[in-house]
């Protein structure tokens, strides 16, 4: 256990560095005690670790066989590993129903797994094929007389494959499984758990303009990401198409500059905006002045290995950490040298200030080049963002 805390405090620092802020939603319905089955989205590549062990630290993951192949791998992949086919199909090899006998085990003592039953992560429209692992496992815990929980878990990616976006994961209701019940009754409610959590699209279109909406729903509002996702999830595309319809016609027809998809301006008085700005800048500016072999290396990385969307964040962080590692070693020793200790902290103040700025700072950016440079399309923006409101539900 000291061993899978120590896994588990690395992706919290990994999940600090990838993204801007992670939050998790319905924390209040996981359960305090007893042996519980987590089934989780499968959206990120390996990157999904960090926020799942954010809400869910004390859960042992069941982890593909390929991502235990090094040393590093098998201390961040901490879990009961599993070769699915193409990992054997690749010559990695695992005892599947010893990994089985592991979670039931791990159920008999009242801990906790997760499980990710899609088996592969994808960014498209909806979820793949649930497999019916977990049902396997939690109907033979039943059997072998565990009180069992399943509680599924959904991951939100504003921007997946931007650094320093926002991720939010969403808790689903806790189910207790019946004592008779059997794989293809848990495989059903293992799906319904997923699918309440989750988002599913009828097309590619439909899902980004879900995904624009949900995120311009957040701006300057309460208002979460995925339960606003989950919202437009129910709108039918040609609505959804409707809807976003407004945003992308003023985007295209004045030129506006957009972060995530969404065009944004300043809703208040823009000098303070560009008072903020100037106080951020300076900030990332050092920290790129300061760290560009490491940024270099992960653009180029995200750029040249990942062969589909989903994985572009984890190639970028696979040579952005050890990489960054290295060159923070070399710039503290650097400043040490020829400044002392007050240059080491200077760097490392800089660093961690520019990281904390990115995301707030792009924003800024985009704000004002519209309000600034597109100031004419601002009131038609915010009558769009006010029409946009109204379609979102509020606490």
């Amino acid at each position: 256990m000291g061993q899978h805390s120590a896994s588990c405090y690395a992706w919290r620092i990994i999940g600090r560095l990838a993204f801007n802020r992670i939050t998790v939603l319905g924390r209040e319905r996981l359960p305090s005690s007893g042996a519980v089955l987590y089934v989780a989205t499968h959206r990120n590549g390996a990157l999904d670790a960090a926020p799942y062990a954010l809400a869910v630290p004390d859960a042992i993951p069941m982890v593909s066989a390929q991502l235990q192949r090094s040393a590093l791998g098998r201390f961040l992949f901490r879990g009961i590993a599993v070769a699915r086919a193409k990992d054997r199909a690749r010559g990695m090899a695992a005892d599947n129903r010893d990994a089985v006998q592991r979670c039931i085990a791990v159920l008999q003592g009242g801990g906790r797994v997760l499980v990710m039953p899609e088996g592969s992560s994808a960014l498209g429209f909806r979820h793949l094929p649930f497999q019916r692992g977990a049902a396997r496992i939690a109907q033979a815990a039943v059997e072998a007389g565990v009180k069992l929980t399943i509680v599924a878990l959904g991951v939100h990616y504003e921007d997946p494959t931007a650094w320093q976006s926002r991720v939010e994961v969403l808790v689903g209701e806790p189910r207790q499984i019946l004592p008779d019940a059997d794989v293809a009754a848990i495989h059903r409610l293992v799906v319904a758990g997923l699918e309440a959590v989750g988002a599913n699209f009828a097309d590619e279109e439909a899902r980004r303009s879900a995904e624009t909406l949900a995120y311009a729903a957040t701006l300057g509002t309460s208002v979460h990401y995925a339960p606003a996702l989950k919202h437009f999830e129910q709108i039918a595309p040609d609505a959804l198409g409707g809807i976003t319809a407004p945003l992308a016609t003023l985007a295209r027809r004045e030129r506006l500059c957009l972060h995530q998809g969404v065009p944004l301006v300043p809703v208040g008085p823009w000098p303070l905006y560009a008072l903020y700005w100037l106080i951020l800048a300076p900030l990332v500016v050092g920290f790129c002045a300061l760290n560009a072999p490491v940024l270099i290396a992960g653009f180029i990385a995200s750029r040249k290995l990942p062969d589909a969307p989903n994985v572009v964040a984890f190639w970028r962080m696979a040579m952005g950490l050890p990489t960054g590692g290295a060159w923070a070693g070399l710039a503290s020793t650097a400043c040490a040298a020829g400044y002392g200790l007050a240059g080491v902290a200077v760097y490392w103040g800089i660093s961690l200030a520019g990281i904390g700025a990115w995301y707030r700072f792009r924003k800024l950016s985009v704000a004002l080049c519209n309000g600034l440079f597109r100031s004419a399309a601002r009131p038609a923006l915010l009558q769009a963002y006010l029409k946009l409101l109204e379609e979102v539900p509020h606490d």
